[in-house]
């Protein structure tokens, strides 16, 4: 799934109430799991990685997971 897909789904679950968020756990855990996912193919991606401005461009992704997988244990954890 695309990082940018990913973030749309994340927002519009923090728009919900506690009522929805209980329901809908199981898609919630999806979306966490595969952020971590994304997580673990960006960092493979980077070891591989040998053009600099690519590099950089993966390591700015790999924050965004980063911070989308804190708030998600903040949030919903």
């Amino acid at each position: 799934m695309k990082l940018s897909k990913l973030v749309k789904t994340f927002e519009s679950f923090l728009l919900w109430d506690k009522e929805e968020i209980k329901e809908n756990e199981n898609e919630i855990n999806e979306i966490i799991k595969k952020l971590y996912e994304k997580r673990v193919k960006i960092e493979e991606k980077i070891r591989k990685c040998d053009d600099k401005k690519e590099e950089e461009k993966l390591k700015d992704k790999l924050k965004a997971v980063r911070k989308l997988i804190k708030k998600a244990k903040k949030e919903f954890i």
